[in-house]
C-alpha cells in the first residue's frame, strides 16, 4: 500500500477514535499498489504506526526565490511608487531639489482625542519610541511572482505611541490619515491598534523624500500597500455610525476592484 493511502486511512481512523465514533462508522478498504486489500478499521486502530518513511535533512537543498529578512534596494520601492502613484497612496512626487522636505514637516492629531497636538518631524525623530524594523510592502494588484513587492528596513514612530500620547476618546472607532494633496485613508481604529503600524520617515537609511516622494508614509503590518498613505499631514480620530471596512474584508476588496482602471490592472503589470 502506498504511503499516501496509509496516511489517509490511519489518520482518518485516529480522528474517529479520538471523537468516540470509530465503532459506529464503516470505512471502505482501498487496495494498495500491489493489489492487496487494505486493513480494516479495527486492524488499523490496533496497529502501531511507525514513521519509517520520513527522511530528515539538516540542510535542505534547492533554490528559494524569497527570503523574508532580505532587504530590497530602494529602486524597488521607487519603481513601485511610480507605477502605482494613482492607485495607492497620495500623488506626492520626489523632491529632487529640496532636501529640506526630509525634515521640515509636521502632523496634526485631532478629533476624538483628549490631547490634540501637532507633532513635528523633530519631535518624532528624537522620540525614544522610534523603532527600526524590517517590513514588507506589496501592491494589492501584484500577481504571484510579481515585481511589486519588497522588504525594507523602515524607521518611524509606531502609531500606538502617537495614539497613546493623544489619549484617544473611548467613543472613537475610526482613524483617518490625510495627505498633503487631500488624499485620505480611513480605517477602523481597531485595525490599526492591533497591528504594528509605524509612521515611517526613513527607508533603508534614506529619507522617504529621496525614495518614493513625500515627507513620510504610513506602513501597515500585513496589509496591502494601497493603504500606505504618503505625505501625511493630519491624523483624525472619529466616531462613525458605520466604521470603514477593514482592508482584509470582502467589502474592501470589492470596493478597490471597482475603482477606475484598477479592475483592468489588478493581477497584471503596469507599463
Amino acid at each position: 500500500m502506498s504511503t499516501l493511502k496509509k496516511t489517509i486511512l490511519l489518520g482518518t481512523t485516529s480522528a474517529l477514535a479520538l471523537s468516540g465514533m470509530a465503532s459506529g462508522i464503516a470505512v471502505a478498504a482501498m487496495p494498495g499498489d500491489d493489489g492487496a486489500a487494505a486493513p480494516t478499521v479495527a486492524e488499523a486502530h490496533d496497529a502501531t504506526y511507525y514513521k519509517t518513511d520520513i527522511v530528515t535533512l539538516e540542510t535542505v537543498p534547492g533554490a528559494f526565490s524569497f527570503v523574508q529578512n532580505e532587504l530590497s534596494p530602494n529602486d524597488t520601492f521607487a519603481n513601485m511608487a511610480k507605477a502605482a502613484q494613482f492607485l495607492c497612496g497620495s500623488h506626492a512626487k520626489v523632491a529632487e531639489d529640496d532636501s529640506a522636505l526630509a525634515g521640515d514637516w509636521e502632523i496634526a492629531i485631532t478629533g476624538k482625542v483628549e490631547n490634540p497636538q501637532v507633532m513635528t518631524f523633530e519631535d518624532m525623530a528624537s522620540s525614544d519610541a522610534v523603532k527600526k524594523m524590517t517590513m514588507a510592502c506589496s501592491c494589492m494588484g501584484n500577481p504571484a511572482d510579481g515585481r511589486d513587492a519588497g522588504n525594507a528596513e523602515v524607521t518611524g514612530l509606531p502609531m500606538a505611541v502617537i495614539l497613546e500620547e493623544a489619549q484617544v476618546a473611548p467613543e472613537a472607532n475610526t482613524i483617518v490619515f490625510t495627505s498633503a494633496d487631500g488624499y485620505q485613508v480611513a480605517l477602523p481604529l481597531w485595525y490599526v491598534t492591533e497591528r504594528y503600524c509605524p509612521l515611517v520617515f526613513d527607508i533603508n537609511g534614506a529619507p522617504i523624500s529621496e525614495v518614493i516622494g513625500g515627507a513620510n508614509q504610513l506602513w501597515l503590518g500585513a496589509t496591502s500597500a494601497n493603504y500606505f498613505a504618503r505625505d501625511v499631514v493630519s491624523i483624525t480620530l472619529e466616531e462613525r455610525q458605520t466604521p470603514p471596512p477593514a482592508p482584509s474584508s470582502d467589502e474592501a476588496r470589492e470596493a478597490y476592484q471597482n475603482l477606475p482602471n484598477v479592475g483592468v490592472l489588478l493581477g497584471g503589470e503596469v507599463a
